[in-house]
């Protein structure tokens, strides 16, 4: 499954800057003001089992924000990236349903939103620890077009998305899908 190759890269990319976290950024702030780098990297891999679990057709694993790495954050991060993928792969397929809670997703949404999700907050991981986020801009290009189908640019009310912020004419896809999503590039 294509998909499914993608997101592992996609998957392996944050937990590359996961890995990279230094004992001193844990709590510095993110471009996402509600969370600091460990709230951050908890809810993100939240959402993954929440849709590791989803394309298993199991029951949501609870809710993002509460989530726990525990006390080796990395191993636990690629661990759960690596199950993320497995259970995709597992699925074989993209046209049923995926439940999330009270989500309902066609196959082919879910992955590129559990995609979406884990890629971008590991932009804002580097951002908050200095790391280089190194971003394909292939895959960005294919981010972007599915964030300007699935996210209206406005309004943009509440904490999951911020106003968009304009980018040059000439800009690359990475800055496009990063100021799309509400961050300045």
């Amino acid at each position: 499954m294509e998909q499914a190759a993608v997101l592992k890269t996609a998957l392996a990319n944050t937990a590359r800057l996961v890995e990279g976290i230094s004992d001193e950024h844990w709590d510095a702030s993110t471009p996402c003001s509600r969370w600091n780098v460990r709230q951050l990297v908890n809810h993100t891999a939240g959402v993954m089992a929440n849709f590791r679990n989803g394309a298993r057709n199991e029951t949501v694993a609870g809710d993002p924000d509460e989530f726990d790495l525990g006390p080796d954050p990395a191993a636990t991060f690629a661990a759960l990236s690596a199950g993320n993928v497995a259970a995709w792969n597992e699925r074989g397929e993209l046209d049923s349903i995926v439940k999330l809670g009270d989500n309902e997703f066609p196959g082919a949404v879910a992955i590129t939103i559990n995609m979406l999700d884990a890629y971008v907050h590991g932009w804002d991981i580097a951002q908050a620890t200095g790391q280089d986020a190194r971003l394909d801009p292939d895959l960005c290009v294919n981010l972007l077009g599915f964030s300007q189908q699935a996210i209206p640019p406005a309004p943009r009310e509440g904490d999951r998305f911020h106003a968009v912020v304009p980018v040059s004419d000439g800009a690359d896809a990475v800055d496009q899908l990063l100021g799309y999503l509400g961050r300045q590039p």
